[in-house]
């Protein structure tokens, strides 16, 4: 599914999906909701795979949308990946091993 996302106006946006919908075997209508997650790397794929579950059975939930019909995506990273304010990097300071070295 390759997906073109448009921003209509302030508060919305429409998702233009591929003809066939259903990648990977997944049938999606409109309602499709995104979740994008960015965290600092090292959770197993079991710990992901229940994020996932979990998203989408709250979804479901609170707004009865359909579990086929939230996409999740995680987007990991490291230390020197994150900066908090003052243009510095908290994480990963400078003189303090690789860029995102773990400081544990």
């Amino acid at each position: 599914m390759y997906l073109l996302v448009c921003t209509v106006d302030g508060d919305r946006s429409v998702a233009r999906k591929a003809p066939s919908g259903d990648y990977p075997g997944v049938p999606r209508d409109d309602s499709v909701v995104f979740v994008a997650i960015t965290l600092r790397a090292g959770r197993d794929a079991g710990r992901k795979r229940a994020v996932y579950r979990r998203i989408a059975e709250l979804v479901h939930e609170r707004t009865g949308t359909e579990p086929r019909n939230v996409l999740v995506t995680l987007t990991e990273n490291g230390d020197a990946d994150w900066s908090f304010g003052y243009g510095q990097a908290q994480y990963a300071p400078a003189g303090r091993g690789p860029a995102g070295a773990s400081p544990r």
